[in-house]
Protein backbone atom coordinates (compact mmCIF):
# COMPACT_ATOMS: atom_id res chain seq x y z
CA UNK A 1 0.00 0.00 0.00
CA UNK A 2 1.01 3.54 -0.95
CA UNK A 3 2.30 5.63 2.30
CA UNK A 4 -0.08 8.07 3.35
CA UNK A 5 3.00 10.70 4.67
CA UNK A 6 3.59 13.11 2.08
CA UNK A 7 7.39 14.89 1.78
CA UNK A 8 8.76 14.46 -1.30
CA UNK A 9 6.77 16.56 -3.08
CA UNK A 10 4.34 19.55 -2.55
CA UNK A 11 1.60 18.71 -0.47
CA UNK A 12 -1.65 18.96 -1.79
CA UNK A 13 -4.76 19.38 0.48
CA UNK A 14 -5.60 16.63 1.95
CA UNK A 15 -1.99 15.51 3.07
CA UNK A 16 -1.61 19.08 4.42
CA UNK A 17 -1.05 19.71 8.17
CA UNK A 18 -2.69 23.06 8.62
CA UNK A 19 -1.71 25.83 9.73
CA UNK A 20 -4.45 27.76 10.29
CA UNK A 21 -2.89 30.57 11.93
CA UNK A 22 -0.52 31.27 9.04
CA UNK A 23 -2.96 30.71 6.05
CA UNK A 24 -5.36 33.67 7.95
CA UNK A 25 -2.82 36.20 8.50
CA UNK A 26 -1.38 36.01 4.83
CA UNK A 27 -4.65 35.92 3.22
CA UNK A 28 -5.75 38.69 5.15
CA UNK A 29 -2.76 40.72 4.20
CA UNK A 30 -3.09 40.00 0.77
CA UNK A 31 -6.62 41.18 0.44
CA UNK A 32 -5.32 44.49 2.36
CA UNK A 33 -2.67 44.76 -0.49
CA UNK A 34 -0.29 44.50 2.08
CA UNK A 35 3.05 42.64 1.43
CA UNK A 36 4.51 39.35 3.15
CA UNK A 37 7.50 38.02 3.84
CA UNK A 38 8.43 34.11 4.69
CA UNK A 39 12.13 33.37 5.17
CA UNK A 40 12.58 29.33 6.56
CA UNK A 41 14.83 26.78 6.44
CA UNK A 42 14.58 24.53 3.70
CA UNK A 43 11.71 21.62 3.78
CA UNK A 44 9.82 23.90 6.12
CA UNK A 45 6.73 23.84 4.64
CA UNK A 46 6.75 27.32 2.68
CA UNK A 47 5.32 26.32 -0.68
CA UNK A 48 2.82 23.97 0.94
CA UNK A 49 1.57 26.91 3.15
CA UNK A 50 1.29 29.32 -0.13
CA UNK A 51 -0.53 27.00 -2.20
CA UNK A 52 -3.21 26.60 0.74
CA UNK A 53 -3.13 30.75 0.68
CA UNK A 54 -3.96 30.56 -3.18
CA UNK A 55 -6.69 27.55 -3.08
CA UNK A 56 -8.43 29.90 0.07
CA UNK A 57 -8.09 32.75 -1.99
CA UNK A 58 -9.93 31.18 -4.99
CA UNK A 59 -12.77 29.08 -2.89
CA UNK A 60 -13.61 33.20 -1.53
CA UNK A 61 -13.71 34.67 -4.77
CA UNK A 62 -11.42 36.52 -4.52
CA UNK A 63 -9.90 38.65 -7.50
CA UNK A 64 -6.35 38.05 -7.84
CA UNK A 65 -3.58 36.68 -10.61
CA UNK A 66 -0.26 34.62 -8.90
CA UNK A 67 2.70 35.00 -10.90
CA UNK A 68 5.70 32.88 -9.21
CA UNK A 69 9.35 34.29 -9.70
CA UNK A 70 11.72 31.43 -8.60
CA UNK A 71 15.68 32.87 -8.58
CA UNK A 72 17.20 30.15 -7.92
CA UNK A 73 18.95 29.64 -10.84
CA UNK A 74 18.91 33.48 -11.69
CA UNK A 75 22.50 35.51 -11.35
CA UNK A 76 22.21 38.69 -13.11
CA UNK A 77 19.86 41.83 -12.85
CA UNK A 78 19.00 41.10 -17.23
CA UNK A 79 17.99 37.51 -16.41
CA UNK A 80 15.53 38.83 -13.55
CA UNK A 81 14.11 41.60 -15.85
CA UNK A 82 13.76 38.58 -18.32
CA UNK A 83 12.08 36.17 -15.54
CA UNK A 84 9.61 38.90 -14.15
CA UNK A 85 8.89 40.08 -17.53
CA UNK A 86 7.92 36.61 -19.09
CA UNK A 87 6.52 35.00 -15.44
CA UNK A 88 4.22 38.25 -15.67
CA UNK A 89 3.24 38.08 -19.88
CA UNK A 90 2.64 34.52 -19.42
CA UNK A 91 -0.01 34.95 -16.84
CA UNK A 92 -2.06 37.14 -18.88
CA UNK A 93 -1.93 35.69 -22.45
CA UNK A 94 -1.90 31.96 -23.51
CA UNK A 95 -0.94 31.94 -27.54
CA UNK A 96 2.22 33.56 -28.67
CA UNK A 97 0.07 36.14 -30.53
CA UNK A 98 -1.72 36.90 -27.45
CA UNK A 99 1.95 37.60 -25.66
CA UNK A 100 3.22 40.13 -28.39
CA UNK A 101 -0.34 42.00 -28.77
CA UNK A 102 -0.19 42.48 -24.68
CA UNK A 103 3.65 43.51 -25.07
CA UNK A 104 2.76 45.53 -28.06
CA UNK A 105 0.01 46.97 -25.63
CA UNK A 106 2.29 47.92 -22.50
CA UNK A 107 5.44 49.31 -25.38
CA UNK A 108 7.08 46.74 -24.05
CA UNK A 109 8.66 45.86 -28.01
CA UNK A 110 9.29 49.92 -28.69
CA UNK A 111 11.58 50.41 -26.00
CA UNK A 112 15.34 50.50 -26.64
CA UNK A 113 17.00 52.43 -23.61
CA UNK A 114 18.34 49.99 -20.85
CA UNK A 115 17.32 52.21 -18.34
CA UNK A 116 14.08 52.72 -19.61
CA UNK A 117 13.73 49.18 -20.17
CA UNK A 118 14.10 47.80 -16.80
CA UNK A 119 11.58 50.39 -15.32
CA UNK A 120 9.14 49.45 -17.29
CA UNK A 121 9.71 45.98 -16.71
CA UNK A 122 10.16 46.62 -12.48
CA UNK A 123 6.47 48.40 -13.00
CA UNK A 124 4.78 46.07 -15.12
CA UNK A 125 2.71 44.70 -12.44
CA UNK A 126 1.23 47.57 -11.91
CA UNK A 127 0.11 48.32 -15.50
CA UNK A 128 -1.11 45.16 -15.72
CA UNK A 129 -3.17 45.17 -12.67
CA UNK A 130 -4.80 48.27 -13.50
CA UNK A 131 -5.03 47.22 -17.00
CA UNK A 132 -6.53 43.68 -15.88
CA UNK A 133 -8.62 45.27 -12.63
CA UNK A 134 -7.03 42.78 -10.49
CA UNK A 135 -4.66 42.12 -7.61
CA UNK A 136 -1.60 40.75 -8.69
CA UNK A 137 0.44 38.83 -5.93
CA UNK A 138 4.30 38.66 -7.28
CA UNK A 139 5.32 35.07 -5.12
CA UNK A 140 9.34 35.58 -5.22
CA UNK A 141 10.63 31.86 -4.26
CA UNK A 142 14.33 32.44 -2.84
CA UNK A 143 14.69 35.91 -3.08
CA UNK A 144 17.99 35.60 -0.99
CA UNK A 145 19.76 34.73 -4.80
CA UNK A 146 19.64 38.24 -5.26
CA UNK A 147 22.67 38.34 -3.20
CA UNK A 148 24.78 36.16 -5.69
CA UNK A 149 24.23 39.20 -8.68
CA UNK A 150 27.57 40.86 -9.10
CA UNK A 151 26.38 44.07 -7.28
CA UNK A 152 23.85 43.07 -5.63
CA UNK A 153 23.25 45.99 -3.60
CA UNK A 154 22.59 48.03 -6.99
CA UNK A 155 19.61 45.34 -7.64
CA UNK A 156 18.23 45.61 -4.38
CA UNK A 157 18.40 49.58 -3.88
CA UNK A 158 16.62 49.57 -7.25
CA UNK A 159 13.87 47.12 -6.50
CA UNK A 160 13.41 49.17 -3.18
CA UNK A 161 13.07 52.18 -5.42
CA UNK A 162 10.54 50.92 -7.85
CA UNK A 163 8.56 48.49 -5.82
CA UNK A 164 7.64 51.31 -2.62
CA UNK A 165 6.02 53.58 -5.21
CA UNK A 166 3.46 50.13 -5.88
CA UNK A 167 -0.11 50.58 -4.92
CA UNK A 168 -1.88 48.31 -7.01
CA UNK A 169 1.20 44.80 -6.49
CA UNK A 170 0.91 42.56 -3.64
CA UNK A 171 4.50 41.46 -2.89
CA UNK A 172 4.59 37.82 -1.15
CA UNK A 173 8.55 37.14 -0.44
CA UNK A 174 10.39 34.06 0.33
CA UNK A 175 13.85 32.55 0.91
CA UNK A 176 15.02 29.23 2.50
CA UNK A 177 18.57 31.02 3.76
CA UNK A 178 17.47 32.55 6.86
CA UNK A 179 20.55 34.09 7.87
CA UNK A 180 20.54 35.62 4.18
CA UNK A 181 17.18 36.91 4.06
CA UNK A 182 17.95 38.54 7.36
CA UNK A 183 20.59 40.45 6.04
CA UNK A 184 18.59 41.84 3.16
CA UNK A 185 15.99 42.93 5.49
CA UNK A 186 16.47 43.34 8.67
CA UNK A 187 20.62 43.85 9.17
CA UNK A 188 21.13 46.16 5.58
CA UNK A 189 17.57 47.81 6.76
CA UNK A 190 16.38 47.54 3.13
CA UNK A 191 12.75 47.27 2.10
CA UNK A 192 12.52 49.47 5.82
CA UNK A 193 8.85 48.93 6.41
CA UNK A 194 7.78 47.29 2.94
CA UNK A 195 6.99 43.66 4.06
CA UNK A 196 6.12 41.91 7.63
CA UNK A 197 7.81 38.49 8.36
CA UNK A 198 5.01 36.03 9.14
CA UNK A 199 6.91 33.23 11.05
CA UNK A 200 5.96 30.11 10.79
CA UNK A 201 5.52 28.68 14.01
CA UNK A 202 5.74 24.54 14.68
CA UNK A 203 2.82 22.82 14.06
CA UNK A 204 0.96 21.65 17.15
CA UNK A 205 2.01 18.62 18.56
CA UNK A 206 -1.56 17.36 19.14
CA UNK A 207 -2.39 18.16 15.84
CA UNK A 208 0.51 16.30 13.75
CA UNK A 209 0.04 13.46 16.76
CA UNK A 210 -3.54 13.07 15.57
CA UNK A 211 -2.76 13.24 11.90
CA UNK A 212 -0.08 10.85 12.51
CA UNK A 213 -3.02 8.00 13.90
CA UNK A 214 -5.24 8.99 11.39
CA UNK A 215 -2.78 7.98 8.78
CA UNK A 216 -1.82 4.74 10.47
CA UNK A 217 -5.34 3.63 10.73
CA UNK A 218 -6.35 3.91 7.15
CA UNK A 219 -4.01 0.77 6.48
CA UNK A 220 -5.20 -0.75 9.64
CA UNK A 221 -2.04 -0.10 11.69
CA UNK A 222 -1.93 1.46 15.46
CA UNK A 223 0.37 3.81 16.95
CA UNK A 224 -0.61 5.58 20.31
CA UNK A 225 -0.80 8.48 21.09
CA UNK A 226 2.67 8.84 23.14
CA UNK A 227 4.73 7.06 20.54
CA UNK A 228 3.13 9.65 18.06
CA UNK A 229 3.67 12.31 19.87
CA UNK A 230 7.08 10.48 21.21
CA UNK A 231 7.38 10.42 16.85
CA UNK A 232 6.93 14.54 16.73
CA UNK A 233 9.42 15.74 19.29
CA UNK A 234 12.10 13.30 17.86
CA UNK A 235 12.33 15.69 14.61
CA UNK A 236 11.02 18.90 16.51
CA UNK A 237 7.65 18.47 14.54
CA UNK A 238 10.09 19.75 11.29
CA UNK A 239 7.30 18.86 9.11
CA UNK A 240 9.88 17.20 6.38
CA UNK A 241 11.18 15.10 8.98
CA UNK A 242 8.28 14.40 10.81
CA UNK A 243 6.72 12.95 8.05
CA UNK A 244 9.58 11.16 6.70
CA UNK A 245 10.02 9.13 10.09
CA UNK A 246 6.50 8.34 10.14
CA UNK A 247 6.54 6.61 6.64
CA UNK A 248 9.63 5.02 7.36
CA UNK A 249 8.09 3.56 11.26
CA UNK A 250 4.80 3.17 9.20
CA UNK A 251 6.61 0.85 6.50
CA UNK A 252 8.14 -1.11 9.40
CA UNK A 253 4.75 -1.57 11.30
CA UNK A 254 2.84 -4.66 10.77
CA UNK A 255 0.03 -4.07 13.39
CA UNK A 256 1.03 -1.87 16.39
CA UNK A 257 4.13 0.45 16.40
CA UNK A 258 6.19 -0.19 19.35
CA UNK A 259 9.20 2.08 20.50
CA UNK A 260 11.54 -0.32 19.38
CA UNK A 261 10.20 0.19 15.65
CA UNK A 262 10.34 4.04 16.21
CA UNK A 263 13.91 3.79 17.45
CA UNK A 264 14.96 1.97 14.65
CA UNK A 265 13.03 4.51 12.21
CA UNK A 266 14.46 7.20 13.68
CA UNK A 267 18.30 5.50 13.29
CA UNK A 268 17.22 4.63 9.42
CA UNK A 269 16.32 8.34 9.37
CA UNK A 270 19.54 9.67 10.42
CA UNK A 271 21.43 6.91 8.58
CA UNK A 272 19.70 8.49 5.44
CA UNK A 273 20.62 11.80 5.82
CA UNK A 274 24.09 11.35 7.40
CA UNK A 275 26.64 11.70 4.06
CA UNK A 276 24.71 15.55 3.89
CA UNK A 277 25.54 16.22 7.82
CA UNK A 278 29.35 14.47 7.24
CA UNK A 279 29.74 17.12 4.31
CA UNK A 280 28.47 20.09 6.55
CA UNK A 281 30.35 18.98 9.51
CA UNK A 282 33.60 18.24 6.83
CA UNK A 283 33.17 21.91 5.76
CA UNK A 284 33.43 23.11 9.23
CA UNK A 285 36.73 24.54 11.27
CA UNK A 286 37.90 23.11 14.81
CA UNK A 287 36.64 25.87 16.07
CA UNK A 288 33.24 26.46 14.51
CA UNK A 289 32.47 22.94 15.45
CA UNK A 290 33.86 23.97 18.82
CA UNK A 291 31.30 26.64 19.02
CA UNK A 292 28.41 24.45 18.08
CA UNK A 293 29.01 21.76 20.76
CA UNK A 294 29.03 24.73 23.28
CA UNK A 295 25.58 25.58 22.40
CA UNK A 296 24.82 22.08 21.95
CA UNK A 297 25.67 22.10 25.41
CA UNK A 298 23.74 24.77 26.72
CA UNK A 299 26.31 27.67 27.11
CA UNK A 300 25.27 31.34 26.42
CA UNK A 301 27.88 33.18 27.85
CA UNK A 302 31.30 32.34 25.91
CA UNK A 303 33.28 35.07 26.92
CA UNK A 304 33.88 33.73 30.36
CA UNK A 305 37.62 32.46 31.16
CA UNK A 306 36.11 28.82 31.66
CA UNK A 307 34.25 28.82 28.16
CA UNK A 308 37.46 30.13 26.92
CA UNK A 309 39.16 27.43 28.15
CA UNK A 310 36.66 24.20 27.55
CA UNK A 311 36.06 24.93 24.23
CA UNK A 312 39.15 26.40 23.15
CA UNK A 313 38.39 29.97 22.37
CA UNK A 314 41.31 31.61 21.42
CA UNK A 315 39.31 35.36 22.24
CA UNK A 316 36.09 37.21 22.47
CA UNK A 317 36.68 38.22 19.26
CA UNK A 318 37.58 34.84 17.78
CA UNK A 319 34.04 34.08 19.27
CA UNK A 320 32.17 36.93 17.37
CA UNK A 321 34.15 35.28 14.34
CA UNK A 322 32.72 31.75 14.57
CA UNK A 323 29.71 33.03 15.35
CA UNK A 324 29.04 34.71 12.18
CA UNK A 325 30.76 31.91 9.89
CA UNK A 326 28.35 29.49 10.91
CA UNK A 327 25.05 31.65 10.74
CA UNK A 328 26.50 32.70 6.75
CA UNK A 329 27.04 28.78 6.11
CA UNK A 330 22.80 28.93 7.77
CA UNK A 331 23.95 25.99 10.23
CA UNK A 332 22.80 28.57 13.49
CA UNK A 333 19.88 31.85 13.14
CA UNK A 334 20.02 34.09 16.61
CA UNK A 335 17.30 35.54 18.16
CA UNK A 336 18.32 37.84 20.74
CA UNK A 337 20.22 36.15 23.19
CA UNK A 338 19.38 32.49 21.79
CA UNK A 339 20.83 30.52 19.69
CA UNK A 340 18.62 27.67 17.48
CA UNK A 341 20.12 25.17 14.90
CA UNK A 342 18.03 25.58 12.02
CA UNK A 343 18.48 21.67 11.08
CA UNK A 344 16.85 19.65 13.97
CA UNK A 345 18.44 16.15 12.79
CA UNK A 346 21.43 17.61 12.47
CA UNK A 347 21.64 18.94 15.59
CA UNK A 348 20.39 15.54 16.52
CA UNK A 349 22.82 13.67 14.41
CA UNK A 350 26.08 15.66 15.71
CA UNK A 351 25.19 14.79 19.29
CA UNK A 352 24.25 11.11 18.88
CA UNK A 353 26.69 10.71 16.08
CA UNK A 354 29.68 13.18 15.89
CA UNK A 355 30.15 13.32 19.50
CA UNK A 356 28.53 9.93 20.32
CA UNK A 357 26.76 11.59 23.15
CA UNK A 358 22.91 9.59 23.99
Amino acid sequence: MDSPFVYNKFVSEGNFVPRNDEVDRICERIKQKEHTLIYEPPKSGKFSLIRQVFIRLKNEAYPFKACTIDLFNIRTENELLKKIRTSLIDAFSQTPEEKHKLEDDLMINHIREMVEYRDLVLNLPEALSLKFKTNIVLYFREFQELLNFQDPDATISLLERVWMTHTSTTYLITGSKVNAMKDIFVNNKTFYRFAERVKLSPIDEKLFSEYIIKSFLKAGRVVSKELASRLYRMTEGQPYYTQQLAEIAYYKTKGYMTEAILNEAFDDLTELHSHYFREISGRLSLYQLNLLKAILDGVTKFSTQEVMDNYKFNSSANVVRLKDAVQKKEILEQEGENWYFLDPLFKSWLKRIYWNEA
